[in-house]
């Protein structure tokens, strides 16, 4: 075989091989499109089935004993006209756990197919904890936005902005402890949530552009008589309030900070997404590189630990060592990275978000602490 033969093989492989990757490149840029970008309402499953029922414990079956140890002890359980409290795990039998139980709303039967909630509580402050609120509306960029006001004597105010897909209902295992110290508050909505604006992109980005929808928020409360405010943070909420602290004028008005399992670097949350389903790193790369193109990702815009040295106030970090949506060691950047100014809370075998749900006393006792610290 000639050299100039042999090189046309090494050349025609090398561009096959090229074109391969690529394929699989661009197939897996569509998986980082669907599963991180695009907005989904879907409709909620109800596929956990309650097979025994006494007054305080119920035997539920899951669709699979994966699922089964998803739950932390502390969790709630729902379907369409009813909410429960489930606790302690008495006992596993394959998929079936017979837990503790306590019911809040409605009937259950058995045989009724059921949903779990990390949230914990039905409704609304007042369904949930017999906590007075209003529903108010106030202007975003993008149209109207809701809240849930509470009212309060403090002049700081505490926000609430929940996670990517998820609700208010979020900020119902917290808000206690906020109306507790009096402080009023507001659980806010922001652009494409269930019947708000939509981003013209039809995507979540994060914060880039969220942001915008918490300025909104915080201009309306310092409007109603805040004098400062503190505002809390749940997994993409994080995002939202970091690049509010970086872009908006009214972040000096904040006087701390609470985050919960905060999504504060897109790049290394696709890593590790990709790390489960056994995506090889290049791969993730290359994939990750198409997906800038085709979608306009700015991966380094969505590392908000990069500008990590402009935070200047308190800042409260819950993370679960046990997350499997958002790497804990994002936090635990964070942390090194500002130790003047983060006080860091790991919660042993926490879900994504699930640090309540695995001891709410001390989570509390925290957070009450850290309010009393930084409120005005």
């Amino acid at each position: 075989m000639t050299r100039k033969r042999l090189a046309l093989i090494i050349g025609g492989l090398a561009v096959s091989l090229g074109v391969v990757l690529f394929g699989v490149g661009w197939y897996y840029s569509l998986q980082i499109e669907d599963g991180a970008l695009r907005v989904k309402h879907d409709p909620l499953k109800y596929e956990v089935e309650v097979v025994e029922l006494e007054e305080d414990r119920v035997k539920l079956k899951f669709p699979t004993e994966e699922d089964l140890r998803k739950q932390p002890e502390n969790t709630g359980i729902e379907w369409p006209d009813g909410y429960a409290r489930v606790g302690e795990t008495l006992n596993v039998d394959g998929a079936e756990a017979l837990r503790k139980y306590t019911l809040l709303e409605g009937v259950l039967v058995v045989g009724q197919q059921v949903r779990f909630g990390q949230n914990a509580f039905p409704g609304d402050p007042d369904r949930a904890h017999g906590i007075t609120f209003k529903e108010i509306q106030f202007a975003s960029p993008l149209g109207v936005l809701a809240a849930w006001q509470i009212d309060g004597s403090g002049n700081t105010w505490v926000i609430f902005v929940h996670g990517k897909g998820a609700s208010r209902r979020q900020a119902l295992r917290m808000l206690p402890v906020v109306e507790g110290k009096n402080l009023p508050s507001l659980v806010i909505t922001y652009r494409n949530d269930s019947g708000a604006p939509e981003d013209p992109s039809d995507y979540y980005w994060y914060g880039l552009t969220e942001w915008e929808d918490l300025e909104a928020a915080a201009a309306y409360a310092l409007d109603h008589g805040a004098t400062g405010l503190v505002v809390v943070g749940y997994s993409m909420g994080g995002g939202i309030i970091a690049n509010f602290l970086y872009q908006s004028p009214l972040a000096d008005r904040v006087v701390g900070v609470i985050l919960d399992s905060p999504m504060l670097d897109l790049d290394a949350t696709v890593d590790m997404a990709a790390e489960i389903r056994n995506v090889p790193a290049f791969l993730t790369t290359i994939a990750k590189v198409i997906s800038g193109s085709r979608f306009g990702i700015d991966w380094d815009a969505l590392d908000y630990l990069d500008r990590a040295d402009e935070i200047s106030v308190p800042v409260l970090l819950f993370h679960g060592d046990a997350d499997k949506r958002v790497p804990v060691s994002i936090s635990e950047r964070f942390a090194e990275s500002r130790p003047d100014l983060v006080t860091y809370e790991l919660f042993a075998g926490a879900p994504h978000g699930g640090a309540w749900n695995v001891d709410s006393e001390r989570y509390e006792a925290v957070v009450g602490e850290f309010v009393d610290r930084v409120a005005r």
